[in-house]
């Protein structure tokens, strides 16, 4: 199996069923800066670059939500449910799935295994495709590659590569139904709604069987973006040259086949896609990012020199970190690598309201849930929900990990004791 990494977690999934994890900011940071370029570039140039990232990281990327999902996700999985059917290697290394009985259903199949007691993905005649126990195809065996998400396994993005250095992708559900690419009529719908920046829903054609009805897969870089437990409902980002054939324009889909937020912006980097709440995501456009949610409501306007991420994404209530950049800057990635970047901060909920407010970049310490923060001068603590712990007092701080010191009238002390 080729290896899955997530551009927007740190899940990488080698081999057969095998999972490891890389907390590493890197993946993150270093795959934000690859989607930033690739908008920058020449269409035919960027779709070529595509190519390049989505190879390596197989299907483009995963989120990674499986150690984190909310448990009303796995309140539909039933643990004793048991594969109802073998996977059987023969002597000469291919397999076999069989019924319970032994009855060959498929056969030829290599590198088979289980995902989830539900499906078999394998490779047949150096194409990877999903069927369920019972032989029933779920993405035909006609793709170089296949991502999801682990351990959900609720849509399958499908990749090709083209000879001239170009990967085609689209989008089938757990049922076996097309996603994407749209129906024409669907694509003409969205065309016109993005036109005019419209959030109105399009109603999508009857959904097609990829089984039955191949669909012709498109130049774009997709990634599975959030899933929503309650509503048992997928949401990805799409970067492809859109309807225009000029540039490469990035926009979120349902796996209803809708563009819940118009495939109008140069970047969409989702903020909190593990948790059970609304996605919530930085949009960039034309130099300039806002905060808006899935359903394209703006929380912190487009402005230039801005950088949002979360602050507390598991964390009730949600808060979010606005840094103003110095004039001019370009700098991507999480707060903590660009400090030198960052004039001042504030903390701001869902809503929109502020919450706080610093002259500085609010910096969390490292090996405690708290964080410093600057106001006329002098520094003071918070914690992750922007409760004010110690007011500004401090002249300045320096963090040596397990022991944290400031400076007050004049003498460095432990912030510890002051704390408690």
């Amino acid at each position: 199996m080729n290896v899955i990494r997530s551009i927007y977690g740190q899940k990488v999934s080698r081999g057969k069923g095998a999972s490891t994890f890389d907390t590493s900011p890197f993946y993150s940071g270093y795959a934000r800066k690859i989607r930033t370029e690739l908008l920058s570039l020449p269409i035919n140039v960027a779709i070529a670059s595509i190519l390049a990232v989505a190879t390596a990281t197989s299907a483009s990327a995963s989120i990674n939500c499986a150690d984190t999902l909310p448990s009303s996700y796995f309140k539909r999985i039933d643990d004793k449910q048991k594969f109802a059917g073998k996977l059987v290697t023969l002597a000469n290394g291919t397999q076999q799935l069989q019924n319970p009985a032994g009855r060959v259903i498929l056969d030829n199949l290599s590198n088979a295994y289980v995902l989830m007691n539900k499906y078999v993905w394998a490779e047949r005649q150096g194409k990877q495709g999903i069927v369920t126990a019972t032989g029933h195809v779920i993405v035909p065996f006609r793709y170089d590659s296949i991502a999801f998400e682990p351990d959900i396994y609720t849509s399958f993005i499908v990749s090709n590569h083209t000879p001239n250095g170009v990967t085609k992708q689209g989008i089938i559900n757990r049922h076996g139904y097309w996603i994407y690419p749209l129906p024409i009529k669907t694509a003409t719908q969205s065309a016109s709604m993005q036109k005019s920046q419209s959030i109105a829903q399009i109603t999508p054609t009857p959904w097609l069987r990829a089984a039955r009805a191949p669909r012709a897969l498109l130049p774009a870089s997709i990634s599975h973006a959030h899933y929503d437990s309650p509503k048992d409902r997928d949401y990805f980002v799409i970067a492809s040259a859109g309807m225009t054939k000029k540039t490469i324009k990035v926009g979120l889909l349902d796996d209803k086949g809708t563009w819940v937020i118009p495939q109008v912006y140069d970047a969409l980097q989702p903020l909190n896609p593990c948790t059970d709440k609304p996605l919530y995501l930085q949009a960039r456009l034309q130099q300039k990012t806002a905060l808006i949610n899935q359903q394209h409501k703006t929380i912190i306007p487009l402005a230039s020199n801005q950088h949002i991420e979360a602050f507390n994404d598991n964390v009730t209530p949600l808060l979010f970190l606005r840094s103003t950049l110095v004039a001019g800057s370009s700098a991507t990635g999480f707060s903590e690598d660009i400090k030198d970047e960052i004039v001042s901060a504030q903390i701001i909920d869902a809503t929109g309201k502020l919450r706080l407010s610093s002259s500085a970049p609010i910096t969390k310490l490292l090996y405690h849930q708290l964080y410093m923060y600057r106001q006329s001068g002098k520094y003071g603590v918070i914690n992750n929900q922007a409760k004010v712990i110690l007011a500004p007092q401090f002249t300045r701080y320096r963090d040596e990990g397990d022991k944290v010191w400031v400076e007050k009238n004049g003498k460095m002390v432990r912030l510890e004791p002051l704390i408690k």
